[in-house]
Order: structure tokens, then sequence, then C-alpha cells
């Protein structure tokens, strides 16, 4: 690796091809129902089903990485994230080769998200990044990651619509890239170093000295927690809901789809500046940002199944997208803010389990459409997302952190 590059960027990359690898299924969904006859509710189930993976690896290595170090864990779910594109080349087979690639997807992105969301927070740090500015490993961490996310269903989806083997090339693609990406990051230096038992405990002292003070674990459950499921939630609605519920689109899904994802997840990228400009240290208006403008996206679905008009329904993925940014980077800055350094893996996993449970919305509304209507499906979801959006203003600036020279 060259001297003039900063470390932190091939820590992101990993972020993003392990991001990649996880949604670049959802380009594939209507392939799957349409040439192998999968039903909606197994090809929804598939998109959810990763979480069963995803929960453990993020509980278990953000908690791992912050006693062991960073990098080794993001080998790792590197390496998992190539066996997944493996297994999902599988499909001619049945779904069973698809149930356990995106079970290892699960698991390389819980993984990824602990571990290396940390080391670049810590790479974009003295002493191995002395230019960049307070919030600088938050944005960089969600930055990646959301083009991650956009890039692997936006370059599948036209592998799918215009190259041979839909089933195998855009899988192939990805690991292509990943494998080179595995020695770079072989090469990384580690922020984290293993900890003894007595330094374990010496650390949980401290991090519980810290939230009873104020900060921490309170500012995370009264704040964080309440908007994390959001995240997630609001780019599944973007990119899957929207165009399942739209009726006057059914013939021409696809297309529909792909361009949903595009606008969902690139409005997530694209808004993430704003983000950063609308955080501050005194409450969390990021937060209430994020929510406030799923809240509305929501509205905007709404009003596209009542008026049957497509345009409204990608307006509404625009809205759901530019929420998914605004509350990645909120979340990650006020976690990053409020987190002691030997604890700083542990609670980001528990922020990404908690936004990846809105990655399970399309299961339960495909579950709930069998019985009620997409409309009050969707209008339980607005009262869902207003209740949060009263917890987070209600705790907005309860258990500040003291100290600000951490974000």
């Amino acid at each position: 690796m060259s001297k003039a590059t900063k470390p932190w960027f091939p820590a992101a990359l990993s972020l993003m091809m392990v991001g990649w690898g996880a949604n670049q299924y959802v380009a594939l969904l209507v392939h799957y129902r349409q040439e192998h006859g999968f039903s909606e509710l197994l090809v929804t189930s598939l998109l959810g089903i990763y979480v069963l993976g995803l929960v453990p690896a993020l509980l278990v290595g953000g908690r791992f990485s912050d006693r062991t170090g960073r990098k080794k864990l993001t080998l790792i779910a590197v390496l998992l994230s190539i066996a997944a594109s493996l297994a999902l080349m599988g499909s001619a087979f049945g779904p069973a080769p698809l149930f356990a690639g995106r079970l290892l997807a699960g698991t390389a992105t819980g993984l990824a998200m602990a571990a290396a969301t940390s080391w670049v927070k810590e790479l974009s740090q003295r002493p191995w990044d002395t230019t960049s500015v307070p919030g600088a490993g938050a944005r960089r961490a969600s930055l990646l990651t959301s083009a991650g996310f956009w890039l692997g269903p936006v370059v599948g989806g036209m592998l799918v619509a215009w190259v041979p083997a839909p089933d195998i090339l855009p899988y192939a693609m990805h690991i292509m890239l990943c494998i080179p990406l595995l020695f770079i990051v072989a090469r990384l230096p580690e922020t984290r170093q293993r900890q003894s038992r007595d330094e374990r405990a010496a650390a949980k002292t401290k991090a519980t000295g810290s939230a009873a003070s104020g900060g921490g674990r309170k500012r995370f459950w009264a704040v964080i927690a309440p908007a994390a499921p959001w995240v997630f939630a609001a780019a599944t609605m973007g990119f899957v809901v929207v165009p399942e519920m739209v009726p006057a689109m059914r013939e021409e899904r696809l297309a529909y789809t792909t361009v949903a994802v595009a606008i969902t997840m690139g409005c997530g990228v694209l808004v993430q500046p704003l983000a950063r400009r609308v955080d501050t240290v005194n409450n969390a208006r990021s937060l209430l940002s994020g929510v406030g403008v799923v809240l509305l996206g929501m509205g905007t679905v709404l009003a596209a199944i009542l008026l049957d008009s497509p345009a409204l329904g990608l307006t509404a993925s625009a809205l759901l997208g530019c929420g998914n940014g605004l509350l990645m980077v909120g979340g990650l800055l006020e976690l990053q803010r409020a987190a002691d350094p030997d604890e700083l893996g542990t609670l980001t996993g528990f922020f990404y389990t908690l936004a990846y449970t809105g990655f399970l919305a399309p299961t339960l509304i495909a579950l709930l459409a069998q019985w009620v209507e997409n409309r009050w499906i969707i209008a339980g979801t607005i009262v869902l997302c207003a209740i949060s959006l009263g917890l987070v203003a209600l705790n907005s600036r309860k258990h500040l952190p003291h100290t600000l020279e951490r974000v």
C-alpha cells in the first residue's frame, strides 16, 4: 500500500464490498420469481433470513473485536462474503443454496459492520490519520457502506437485464473484486491489541462507570435505539415494498424495481454530506431529521397506493433513501461520541443489530398482506414511525456525553 494512501480507505472498501455482496440478491428478486417460479413469500423470506446470521455476528463480533482487534474479523467477513456469493450461484438446484448463501452473507455483514466500522473510525484519527476532522470516521464508514448497498443491486440489476447467465455473473463479479481486496486489507495496521482478562475486567468497570455518569449506554438506549430500526426499514421499504405495492407497474416490475433500488440507495449515499451538517453535539437533531424524513416517505407510499401512482412510488423511494442515509450517519455520529473506546465495537454491534431488524419489514408485510390490505399495513407502519420520532424527541437532550473529543 502506498504511503500516500490512507489506511482507513481499504478498511472502508471492505465495508463496501461486503455490503455489495449482501444486497446484490435484491437485483434478482423478480428474476427468481419469474424464471425459477419461487413464491413471493419465499423470495422475501430469503431477503430477510440473513438476519439470522447477521445478529449473532454483530453481537459477538463487536465484543470480540474490542478484545482482540479489528483486522482479523474484517478479513473473515470478506472471506465469508465470497463464500456467500459462491453459494448463491446454486439457484439452479433450488432454494437451499440461496438460504445458505443468505445466511453466510448475513454473518459476513454482521462481522464487517461490528469490526470494520470501528476500525475505520480508529484509522481516521491519530496516529494513522493526522488530517481528518471530528466525525470523519463515522462519515467514511457510512458512505462506503451505503455505496456498497447501492452498487450491489444496481450493478446486479444491469447484469441480470443485459448479460447471459444472470444466476452466475453478478456473484462472479463480486468475487473477483473481493479477492485482491483481501491482500490489501491484510497489510493494514491493527488498531486494537488483544486484552488480557485483567484488562477486560478493567475496561468493563470503566465502561460501567461511564454509562452511570450519564453517557454511553444510557444515551444509546434512550436516543439511538428508537431510531435504529428505521435505518434499513426505510431502505427495504423503498426498494422492495414500493415496487410490490404499486399495482400500475406489475407488468414491468423488473425495470421498476431496478429503478427503485437505484433511487433509494443513491439518495441514501448522496444525502450523507448533509447529515453531517445537520448533526449537533447538543441534541439528536440528525436522528430527528432522519426519522422525520422516513415518516414523510411512508406517507408518500400510502399516497402512491391510494392514487395508484408509480411516480409517487419513486418519490417515496427517494425520501426513504434520504431517511436511510440521514439515520446511518446520525446514528454512527451519536454512537461514536457516546461510546467509550473499550466498548465501541460492542455498541456498534448493538446499533446495527437494531438497524437490521428493519430488513425483516418486507417479510412481515408479505405475511400481513395475506389478511390485511396494503393501505392499512402502511398506515400502521406510519403510526410506529411516529412513535419512534416522539421517543427520540423526548430524549434528545438526555445523557449527553461529558466530553466531545471522542467524536
